[in-house]
């Protein structure tokens, strides 16, 4: 074995229980990837059996944009190509049911009723029970698939939501008489992970969907199985124009391409996990290496005069990073996959695919733990080399100087400042992904952290006298103790300060999204939705007495590079489109620029379209300029005639999301006509009804509960969904509060990796002053004196960490704001939140204390003369 690796050994094993702490935040750094990095992939999983299950082992998907209906003519064509093996019809539409059940005699068996009277609103499926076997793998949790008419399989939501179970009759609502099905069958509907569900489903045989729908023959859609699925893009673009307008052909990969974004973004965010993880736990390793190795200085110096060369003193402290690392890895990446593994079992509905481990994400947390070893080392193993044994046998009577303290100040504001130049010079939201991800956070984390050795140095000069009076410790013992070890204190405060940092610009950016963007929209007074709601159920609500006015909207997602990165190529804009003249008199729009009687002249011709404020902030967009959409790679050219305050149109279509759209990231939202959209794409369904309740009269104390229920009752079988403008934005901001609180708990881990660094730091100054602390006790100094001591070294710790994490967490929310207005258009105001960020300082505080807690109790059980058996100095 090589020398410098036994003393490395060596000493990790000389200090056993500080090397453990070091080992316990590599260990819980490495192990909250592990547990992210699977639990993504389990959410991943989700998406892709969701996929799977809707695309089956098709080839080809024909359908026709929207929700229109294909007609026969098209099945016949495609049946007819020659690459076509197989091609399998599938119809979709609202299926509302409610279970028949026969009135209870006394005395039979108790059961839940609670649900037994409730409609369940499912998106129904006709397929040929046949032809879709050999396509689609629907799992059967309980019975059997529908293969006959009269016979109905329901998902596992709309089971529990009726509380219906097989062989029960169910009573399906239409414009006509109400039919009764047989319950033959519960499936399990592929969820899409992560606690997002789509709406309960149902299935039943093609030819009863023709029924349920008083359209035979009704076909949504074509899986088509070729006889070479390698032919796939070439009969793809082949076939395109054979169809029709409207009608769509893609292929599997295509369907498919959102997640593979998905996955692609999810990498990235999880790389930028895993450098922070290895930051932290690098600036850790680092203070207990460097404590290491001054408390070691005068055994390295005599190894020195032995013949030791500065080589393999450095070596020594790179080994013994590479060790901890290394155990921390051992320890922390099984720890994490079982948590994860864990939490996939107890939210089993939120993961329908079960647990994936994910190769990738558990050896990026492998080598997170290692690098962080690596490069926590790096200070020490230098400082260690340049160790000169004269002035080492005498180091221990060298102070600290001010000078070194400035200069940690200046290359620390340095390093903050190149991230900020980066935000405020560079405009390609591309260029300055990149930048940042290889620049930009690597020196805004180092320099904070060596901020933080001037700010304790500073703190412990102001507050020091303020803190020794608070906790009756001796003028001046307090304050010289931390100026002994301004670099151990201050590096410590430091990577205590990272999850303050997160929390601070995670609520800071959270509630500016609140206050700034939802707050500003002026949505309707109530909504409806459904898969395509005809003009006679439009006419049905709109007859209502409370109703005033109904506007119908078709929403469709064009692909767009006015937002996002191009390197992500999935950002999609909303087309929100309507009839100009009813909308605009009902939407309450606020024109930025352009002239809205000119703006709706030019919708009326065509070729038109009005903009978010968000296309201008982030491309420029404005009116008189061309903004070109693609769909399915075609491309279209509007003049935009209008910039406008968005109402928010767009949040609500992906609010009331139905269908398989859940994979586009959609981003703002253009305005044209219907008529444009059905002209050039053929989509003319109508997913979404606007609607304007009247507030006088008999109806000025009209509840919105009490609307949306006749809105929905009118609506009929149509209507799979509807909802009161305020309603809408309260869910929403319950989703944001709730995302909020979430993303919080990242942050207290963080601050619980950190919380090991303090223990280390408090245990080895322990150490090094046992005898000090010995002397003490035996001139009279009671136990408590010792313990407020420690205890106020704690607190210098915190306070340093609350001021610099608060700094970081208020730059960084400047720089995410930056982000969001390259990217999204979005201009957020910044205002630190004062109650959150309190809340991350009484936690941050409890925390730092807490870890010092076992020592503090370790010294004050000590005897005196255990105390003064320690080595003196």
């Amino acid at each position: 074995m090589r020398p410098a690796w036994r003393l490395a050994i060596n000493s990790l094993s000389g200090r056993r229980s500080r090397s453990l702490l070091l080992v316990a935040s590599v260990a819980l750094s490495s192990a909250l990837i592990a547990t992210v990095a699977c639990a993504m992939a389990s959410m991943h999983s989700g998406l892709k059996q969701r996929i799977d299950a809707t695309v089956g082992a098709a080839d080809l998907r024909v359908s026709r944009t929207g929700k229109d209906a294909l007609t026969p003519e098209v099945l016949a064509k495609v049946r007819a190509w020659p690459e076509a093996k197989v091609v399998v019809p599938r119809a979709q539409g609202p299926i509302i049911l409610k279970v028949v059940r026969a009135e209870e005699k006394p005395g039979s068996e108790n059961r839940d009723t609670q649900n037994q009277d409730q409609e369940c609103a499912t998106v129904g499926s006709g397929v040929d029970p046949v032809l879709d076997a050999q396509v689609r793998a629907t799992e059967i949790v309980e019975g059997r698939r529908a293969s006959a008419m009269g016979e109905i399989v329901i998902d596992v939501h709309a089971a529990k939501e009726m509380a219906a179970k097989v062989g029960e009759q169910v009573s399906v609502s239409r414009w006509g008489d109400p039919i009764t099905l047989k319950i033959v069958g519960i499936m399990r509907q592929p969820g899409i992970g992560m606690g997002v569900v789509t709406r309960p489903e149902s299935q039943v045989t093609l030819e009863q969907m023709g029924i349920i729908l008083e359209k035979p023959g009704t076909i949504k859609e074509l899986d088509v199985v070729l006889t070479d699925s390698r032919d796939a893009e070439k009969v793809a673009q082949q076939h395109q124009n054979d169809l029709g307008n409207g009608v769509v052909v893609r292929t599997s990969a295509k369907i498919s391409s959102g997640l593979d974004q998905s996955q692609r973004t999810g990498r990235i965010g999880l790389t930028v996990a895993s450098a922070i993880a290895m930051l932290s736990a690098g600036f850790i390793i680092m203070t207990g290496l460097t404590t290491n190795v001054t408390e070691r200085i005068r055994e390295l110096a005599m190894l020195r005069c032995i013949g030791g060369t500065k080589s393999q003193m450095a070596e020594s402290q790179i080994v013994m990073g590479i060790i901890v690392g290394a155990l921390g890895a051992a320890v922390g990446i099984p720890a994490g996959t079982l948590g994860a593994w864990i939490l996939v079992n107890y939210f089993k509905d939120h993961f329908p695919a079960g647990f994936t481990f994910n190769t990738v994400g558990v050896t990026l947390g492998v080598a997170a733990a290692v690098l962080a070893g690596l490069f926590g080392s790096l200070l020490p193993a230098w400082k260690a080399a340049r160790t000169s044994p004269l002035d080492a046998l005498a180091a221990r009577s060298k102070p600290a100087k001010l000078r070194g303290i400035l200069l940690c100040g200046v290359a620390g504001l340095a390093l903050a400042g190149v991230h900020a130049i980066m935000f405020l010079l560079i405009k390609d939201p591309d260029t300055l992904l990149i930048t940042d991800l290889t620049t930009g956070l690597p020196s805004i984390f180092a320099g904070y952290f060596l901020i933080s050795v001037p700010v304790v140095w500073l703190i412990n000069l102001v507050l020091g006298p303020l803190l020794s009076l608070v906790l009756r410790i001796p003028s001046g013992l307090l304050v010289r103790s931390v100026r002994a070890t301004p670099y151990r204190f201050g590096f410590t405060a430091g990577a205590m300060m990272l999850g303050l940092a997160l929390l601070v610009s995670l609520w800071t950016n959270g509630r500016a999204i609140d206050r700034d963007v939802l707050s500003g929209f002026k949505f309707p007074d109530a909504f409806a939705a459904g898969l395509n709601i005809s003009e006679k159920t439009q006419k049905k609500i709109a007859a209502l007495p409370f109703v005033a006015k109904t506007t119908p909207i078709t929403v469709q997602s064009f692909k767009t590079d006015a937002f996002g990165f191009k390197a992500l190529d999935n950002t999609s804009t909303t087309f929100i489109a309507f009839d100009p003249d009813d909308f605009l008199q009902m939407a309450n729009i606020t024109w930025l620029e352009g002239d809205k009687q000119t703006g709706i002249d030019e919708l009326r011709k065509g070729g038109a379209v009005l903009v978010a404020k968000e296309f201008r902030v982030a491309r420029g967009v404005g009116v008189g300029d061309t903004l070109k959409l693609s769909l399915d790679g075609k491309s279209y050219e509007f003049k935009v005639v209008g910039v406008v305050a968005s109402p928010g149109l767009d949040v609500v279509s992906k609010y009331f999301e139905i269908g398989e759209d859940f994979l586009d990231v959609a981003v703002n939202a253009v305005f044209g006509s219907r008529d444009d959209l059905k002209r050039l794409v053929g989509n003319s369904t109508v997913r979404l009804l606007q609607i304007d309740l009247k507030s006088d009269g008999e109806f000025t104390n009209l509840s919105d509960a009490e609307a949306i229920k006749q809105i929905r009752k009118a609506g009929g079988f149509e209507v799979l969904d509807a909802g009161s403008g305020r309603e809408i934005i309260k869910e929403i901001r319950k989703y944001v509060s709730a995302s909020l609180y979430v993303f919080s708990l990242v942050a207290v881990g963080g601050m619980l990796v950190a919380c090991f660094g303090v223990a280390n730091l408090i245990v080895a100054g322990i150490q090094a002053r046992q005898f000090e602390f010995g002397v003490l006790r035996a001139i009279g100094a009671q136990k408590g004196l010792i313990v407020r001591l420690v205890l106020g070294e704690a607190l210098i710790i915190a306070l340093g960490a609350c001021v610099v994490g608060t700094a970081m967490g208020i730059h960084a929310s400047w720089a995410g704001q930056v982000m969001n207005e390259l990217t999204l258009g979005l201009q957020l105001k910044l205002r630190v939140p004062l109650d959150a960020t309190a809340l991350g300082w009484g936690m941050l505080t409890i925390i730092t204390v807490g870890a010092a807690v076992p020592a503090i109790l370790s010294v004050n059980r000590a005897k005196p003369r255990e105390l003064l058996g320690g080595v003196r100095g």
